[in-house]
């Protein structure tokens, strides 16, 4: 009865507060989408951060000298290709999103691929090793053939190293959240160093017991290790509009 007489009052409220009643029925039956604007918040908060450090070191300051980092800049950020019935593509199919020639000095966001091309999305899915099976799939697979993987924004490597199914992987911390890299065939970096965003963290390839081809899996969770799985296009989807925003400038 005490929810009922909630929806009431929210209702009356939305009269005059329309955009706090819209705010407030997100919060009350978009769980999921508070989830992801809680994320963005944070990356949001990482970039802010990071570009008050870049001004720091900048050329006006006379102490040291300003260090950039080349990132790759998308020349279509609206849409990622998606194709779950061919699993793991071949590289020579042509990506609906791709990286061009471009560069930008700006050491805040980076795709983690010079070309991204979604094999398989976050979500429920028929086992790849199983066919009569379905289960979680707690990332996303990018099409990668042995090539460069880059951090997809400054923060700190809290785990590398070998798992049965993942293979080599990489994980590093945002403080909003952490980002993993599996199923790679050679790792860059070490546990506790900082990186840069465009940094190449590692090789990817196709290591570890789950996997039926070379790809690259990625997989983030809110705030540490052990927080709850979420969608990763959500960074990837903040990486592109970051980079979309910089061009425009």
């Amino acid at each position: 009865m005490s929810y009922v007489n909630d929806c009431v009052l929210l209702h009356i409220f939305s009269t005059q507060y329309y955009d706090i009643w819209e705010i407030m029925v997100t919060f009350v039956y978009r769980k999921k989408c508070i989830f992801e604007i809680g994320v963005l918040a944070m990356l949001n908060m990482l970039v802010f951060s990071t570009r008050l450090q870049a001004q720091s070191s900048s050329h006006f300051n006379t102490i040291g000298g300003n260090k950039t980092i080349e990132i790759r800049r998308i020349s279509t950020p609206d849409s990622l290709a998606y194709d779950d019935d061919d699993e793991y593509a071949d590289e020579g199919q042509i990506a609906d999103v791709s990286a061009d020639s471009l560069t930008s000095k700006m050491p805040m966001v980076a795709l983690p691929l010079k070309s991204l091309k979604v094999n398989s999305p976050f979500g429920m899915r028929r086992d790849p090793l199983n066919r009569k099976k379905v289960r979680m799939h707690n990332g996303i697979d990018l099409s990668a053939r042995y090539e460069a993987v880059y951090s997809m924004l400054p923060g700190k490597v809290v785990a590398s190293g070998y798992s049965t199914n993942g293979g080599y992987y990489v994980t590093v911390s945002h403080d909003a959240c952490v980002c993993s890299y599996l199923h790679l065939s050679k790792i860059k970096v070490k546990r506790g160093q900082y990186v840069a965003a465009g940094q190449v963290i590692a090789i990817s390839g196709n290591s570890g017991k789950r996997t039926t081809g070379a790809h690259l899996h990625l997989a983030c969770r809110m705030g540490d290790a052990k927080g709850k799985f979420f969608d990763p296009m959500v960074i990837l989807n903040f990486v592109m509009q970051q980079m979309l925003s910089t061009s425009r400038l």
